[in-house]
């Protein structure tokens, strides 16, 4: 595992953990993106503990490096995902971009640590 891998993962780690926060929290908006994309509310807090899991697969993983991948492929899956229910419901740049970036992002850590 080289220093671009653990970079990747750490940040990626640190995102999907704030993100899951927000879920946790329920804040205003992560309930107005989910009634955009036309989501029940009843999976937010499922979503968190996904990007959570994550993200602690992605730390653990840093010692076991099938983990890592593991928890990449998983990410990717679902950024991606996130952002086709994005595009779904053609929703603007600003509003795609940050789930396009994470799928980049996803990709890229588990592109490395393979």
């Amino acid at each position: 595992m080289d220093t671009l891998s653990v970079v990747l993962a750490v940040i990626l780690a640190i995102i999907c953990a704030i993100s899951s926060i927000a879920d946790f929290k329920t804040i205003p908006q992560v309930i107005q993106t989910m009634e955009r994309l036309r989501l029940p509310l009843r999976i937010i807090p499922v979503l968190g503990v996904a990007k959570l899991a994550g993200a602690l697969g992605l730390i653990i993983g840093l010692s076991i490096d099938a983990l890592l991948v593991y928890s990449a492929i998983c990410l990717t899956a679902y950024f991606v995902l996130a952002t086709w229910f994005h595009l779904r419901v053609k929703d603007d740049l600003v509003e795609t971009a940050p789930a396009a970036t994470l799928s980049v992002l996803s990709l890229a850590t588990l592109l490395t640590a393979i």
